[in-house]
């Protein structure tokens, strides 16, 4: 029999994968920093070529024993947003004093430099090893980020996987016991909607990760070239990946609140683009207490981005409406570029537009659209059609339930 509280088998190779892949990882890290090294000295003396292998492969270790923590505080909700800054500096400074010492032990300064230092490294080093520490423990939290993510997405489907179990054997059981048919059909009912909120926590799931790797890509894209944008880029997408999980647990949120989130992605794309791409966004005063799906605006300005921005250069418009029609809220997001091409309009195969599809019939059925529509200037429009409510009529339509 197994104890409680002690780790099963499976657990227990997991770890140990996990920790194999961790040193595997950095040491081969360590081993790249060290070639990367000797070829810009040029050289192959042995001595050089030993102290230069001894530094990058204590960095390499001291980063493999701290992976382990930050991934953890990745995962850790209430620490991630508390503490992960002031965790973050600290960490900073402990590697940015490991480098120190071991570079000033490794490659001490010649007697008469006359440059500042600090044990035999110069200040400006000094300041390197610390932004080089800042980004590292960046990169290691934010790939943290999407582990946790993907960790959900497999929880929420195995979830799902048990409720549709589940839910065939009460239907079994339904056909079985027709004595207890009134009682087993409002159990089913009850299971149906537990099923449905599955579906689409499933659903958002697999958007968030999705959403997660293109924004590192538009980050990616100005590490070369653009340090300070990318720091900006940076805490950009920290503060919208936690207004995005302060309430995970809600499908709907007022769509002010969306067009906090669409602005932080927008000045995101602004920074990538350097002032190439421009934003705008129209909201009549009546659509924006409106309900509207978390994150239903970020697939479609991706979807014009790709089609149209990036086809022309990082140049071009995107604009972002809403408005009310009778008992609908209309959205539209339009761009101006080339469209797509040859494409039908209607059909799309991106993972982004897909899932904004699928989540829409989840939640309104037949009473929402999504179509796209060439544009007379050569651009795209995309235009979300679904029924308007607000919290407090959701509230007044409870209450009104429950008596």
């Amino acid at each position: 029999m197994k104890h409680d509280g002690m780790p099963t088998r499976e657990q227990t190779d997991l770890g140990r994968r996990a920790v194999l892949l961790n040193l595997s990882f950095w040491t081969l890290v360590g081993l790249l920093q060290s070639s990367n090294w000797m070829l810009g000295f040029g050289t192959t003396r042995l001595s050089l070529v030993a102290r230069t292998l001894g530094s990058a492969m204590t960095n390499a270790a001291f980063w493999a024993c701290l992976t382990p923590f930050v991934l953890r505080l990745a995962g850790d909700r209430v620490r991630r947003r508390q503490h992960v800054v002031a965790i973050g500096f600290a960490i900073a400074a402990a590697a940015t004093t490991v480098s120190t010492l071991i570079h000033g032990l490794l490659f001490p300064m010649p007697a008469n430099w006359q440059a500042p230092q600090l044990f035999g490294v110069r200040y400006i080093d000094i300041g390197r090893f610390f932004f080089q520490g800042a980004l590292t423990f960046t990169v290691v939290l934010i790939a943290g980020y999407a582990l946790s993510m993907y960790r959900q997405y497999r929880e929420r489907e195995r979830d799902a996987a048990e409720l549709r179990a589940q839910a065939i054997a009460l239907q079994a059981e339904q056909a079985e016991l027709r004595a207890h048919s009134a009682q087993l059909q409002t159990h089913a009912a009850e299971l149906q909607t537990q099923l449905a909120n599955a579906r689409l926590a499933v659903l958002r799931t697999r958007l968030n990760p999705h959403f997660l790797f293109n924004t590192l890509n538009a980050v990616s894209a100005l590490v070369a070239t653009d340090p300070r944008g990318v720091r900006d880029m940076i805490a950009l997408l920290s503060e919208l990946l936690r207004r995005a999980l302060q309430d995970s647990a809600s499908h709907e949120i007022q769509l002010s609140e969306e067009l906090e989130l669409l602005r932080l992605y927008l000045e995101i794309l602004e920074i990538r683009y350097q002032g190439s791409l421009q934003c705008r966004i129209l909201i009549r005063s009546d659509a924006r207490d409106a309900l509207v799906p978390n994150l239903i605006l970020q697939p479609l300005v991706e979807n014009a981005v790709k089609h149209a921005i990036e086809l022309a250069g990082g140049a071009g418009v995107i604009d972002v409406f809403a408005y009310r029609a009778h008992e609908c809220l209309v959205i539209a997001v339009r761009d101006t570029g080339p469209g797509t091409g040859g494409g039908s309009i209607g059909t799309d195969t991106g993972v982004g537009l897909r899932l904004t599809r699928e989540r829409l019939a989840e939640l309104y059925g037949d009473e929402q659209t999504l179509m796209l529509k060439r544009i007379g200037n050569g651009g795209m429009r995309a235009r979300i059609t679904l029924p308007y409510h607000t919290a407090a009529e959701v509230r007044e339509l409870v209450a009104a339930g429950s008596t």
